[in-house]
């Protein structure tokens, strides 16, 4: 159950100091968290005795992933590779951490 805990501690400490050590990085220390945040989910679903959530996480994520691909290559008439992977990331990013912190709650209720 400790690893529960540790496990992002470790992630948000290393994004720390990426942040610190690299501050005009185009990388920023937040871009570390999916790994972190991800074997944390599945600690707590092997803990909790639960089927894993992250094939059904992973596919409502790939359906927004082609949302955004669609939403951005009918905005731009070129579609920036880079810039299209940079958000798609940021949206894992995101719901790594939300996916994490309603494992937490559910685990406590």
């Amino acid at each position: 159950m400790l690893y529960i805990f540790l496990v992002p501690f470790i992630g948000l400490v290393i994004a720390f100091l990426i942040n610190a050590i690299f501050p005009r990085a185009q990388f920023r220390g937040y871009d570390v968290l999916p790994f972190f945040f991800i074997a944390a989910c599945n600690l707590i679903t092997t803990y909790i005795n639960q089927p894993s959530f992250l094939p059904y996480g992973f596919l409502i994520y790939f359906i927004l992933v082609i949302i955004v691909s669609l939403s951005d290559a009918i905005k731009n008439k070129n579609i920036s590779l880079s810039k299209i992977l940079r958000k798609l990331w940021n949206y894992l990013a995101a719901c790594t951490c939300l996916w994490y912190v309603g494992l937490v709650i559910l685990m406590f209720v």
